[in-house]
């Protein structure tokens, strides 16, 4: 991608918070500057597509070559986040979802054995024992309420994290709470 194109996508927003080597283009920028002129650390992409245009054509065509040197600072800071992800989904790869599963297959075979039991007796026209099952919904919940109340917290909590390790990743910061947020908004 062109040099051009990513400063116009950054736009109004902070070039070294989106683009990833963003801080070597305010610093390529800044070299063909003077002192009193610098872009500051936290230069938006429209300052820095402004100053650009105040060069020289020679200094504008030797800013935009430095376009590789962007794609590869992009090209690195995605391999590390995705490495990043992958090691720490390598740590709570095998406690929990073992867990998970085993709860899983508690439930589908309550759930085979009623339905069986169901289709017997409705097969055989078993009226005693239809009324029976009717009226063991309690029991049969029982049974597996706990692996479905289980499941259900192992993957709420499995999105949770996917959400902040995806968060940490790319460097957003971690939410710790309703109540923590809310102070911290109170704080600034």
């Amino acid at each position: 991608m062109e040099l051009g194109k990513i400063l116009a996508k950054v736009g109004t927003s902070i070039i070294r918070d989106i683009v990833p080597g963003g801080g070597m283009i305010i610093d390529l920028v800044n070299e063909f500057l003077p002192k009193d002129k610098k872009l500051p650390e936290n230069a938006t992409g429209e300052q820095v597509v402004r100053t650009v245009n105040t060069l020289s054509p020679a200094d504008q065509a030797l800013i935009y070559r430095k376009e590789l040197d962007v794609e590869i600072a992009e090209i690195n800071s995605w391999t590390q986040i995705q490495a990043s992800l992958a090691e720490a989904d390598k740590a709570g790869a095998s406690t929990r979802p073992q867990i998970a599963l085993m709860m899983a297959r508690v439930v589908s075979f309550v759930i085979i054995a009623f339905s069986t039991i169901w289709i017997v007796a409705i097969v055989q026209n078993n009226v005693a024992m239809i009324g029976k099952l009717t009226e063991s919904w309690p029991l049969t919940l029982s049974i597996i309420g706990t692996p479905i109340a289980l499941l259900r917290a192992y993957f709420a909590m499995r999105s949770k994290e996917k959400k902040a390790r995806y968060g940490a990743a790319v460097g957003q910061p971690q939410s710790l709470g309703v109540v923590q947020d809310l102070l911290s908004a109170f704080g600034k």
